[in-house]
């Protein structure tokens, strides 16, 4: 799981003669200080790897310029347990937007916002629900303060996966503003959307890495450009 881990243990692997397969999942192909720290390990871990996954098909192109052989690397996206997370009725549930996810930089929070307060200008009733943590929690609060909204929008801090599947169950659609970060951090594909797919739910969100390879554009989601903040409200 990581690359960095992958390079950690590859002399490991290959002393006790132990196939390693590496899984990449979003900033450990993306930010540029990771990048700049493990690329030159990661060319002799593509060289002692028996196989390398990515979660995305951007993922994939990205770790074939970093030197990944083709014939090692594979598409593979992550995965739902449908144990928790099971179709709902979004068209008959009030208008309740769900969002779930760390507050970082590449998950935009702040952006989804702006979005919602454009979207309550027209639909007054309209709640966002927020899931999850992270450095811009706080940041997040106060925009939600600043735009005099905070009765709309509810944070609920880091959930059990039970709480996220209930909660889904009672939303209208899922949002996620997903854009790369000046870090060049960018997600692999948002388990979260996935999720929200597994409940049924539409997902408004962005052109970003692995979303558009799991959201079938006016089918089971409607993407915008990354920030496309007006876009994300329409």
């Amino acid at each position: 799981e990581y690359g960095p881990i992958g390079v950690n243990v590859m002399e490991v692997c290959k002393k006790a003669k132990i196939p390693l397969i590496v899984h990449f999942h979003g900033a450990d192909a993306s930010d540029r200080e990771i990048l700049r720290e493990y690329q030159e390990n990661y060319k002799r871990m593509f060289s002692c790897a028996s196989t390398i996954i990515a979660v995305s098909q951007d993922m994939k192109k990205q770790l074939l310029s970093l030197g990944a052989p083709q014939e090692k690397l594979y598409y593979n996206p992550c995965g739902v347990n449908c144990r928790f997370f099971s179709p709902t009725n979004p068209a008959a549930n009030p208008p309740v937007f769900i969002s779930v996810g760390r507050f970082t930089e590449k998950k935009a929070p702040h952006l989804t916002i702006l979005a919602f307060y454009e979207t309550l200008k027209k639909c007054p009733d309209s709640q966002l629900i927020m899931i999850g943590d992270g450095p811009l929690l706080d940041v997040c609060k106060q925009l939600s303060s600043a735009l005099h909204i905070s009765s709309a929008v509810k944070f609920l801090g880091a959930c059990r996966h039970e709480q996220v599947a209930s909660t889904m169950q009672t939303a209208r659609a899922f949002v996620q503003h997903s854009v790369c970060a000046p870090s060049g951090d960018s997600e692999g594909t948002p388990v979260g959307i996935l999720e929200a797919g597994a409940s049924g739910l539409p997902v408004i969100a962005t052109r970003h890495c692995g979303i558009k390879d799991v959201i079938i554009e006016n089918k089971t989601g409607l993407l915008v450009d990354e920030g496309d903040i007006k876009g994300m409200a329409d």
